[in-house]
């Protein structure tokens, strides 16, 4: 009975219902665990952060996503690494470019 069944539907009704309420239960059960767990990963972000003397954790912007993307927001999110990683490359070959430009006109000298 603490998985939802009346006892009418016990002792009345089809066996073959009690499995689809230990089912349920099943479900409920690990459904229940899942948030349990995730909210000990905000827990342990909250006091991470509290107690991070070099400021490196931060507790979450926005919840921590729990359901999978569509295709679209897939797509967009590619696009953002994409982007964010041309952005590092450029900056890096600018401040190459800008610690070795000396460098270069010494070595064209030499041939």
């Amino acid at each position: 009975m603490s998985w939802g069944m009346s006892w009418d539907e016990f002792w009345f009704k089809s066996l073959d219902r009690l499995h689809d309420y230990w089912q349920a239960n099943q479900y409920d059960v690990e459904r229940r665990n899942q948030e349990l767990w995730m909210q000990g990963i905000y827990i342990h972000a909250a006091i991470a952060s509290c107690f991070d003397t070099k400021k490196k954790a931060k507790y979450p912007d926005k919840p921590y996503r729990i359901t999978e993307m569509t295709d679209a927001e897939r797509e967009v999110e590619n696009q953002r690494k994409v982007d964010k990683l041309r952005d590092f490359l450029n900056r890096h070959k600018q401040s190459w470019d800008t610690k070795h430009k000396g460098a270069d006109l010494i070595d064209s000298r030499k041939h």
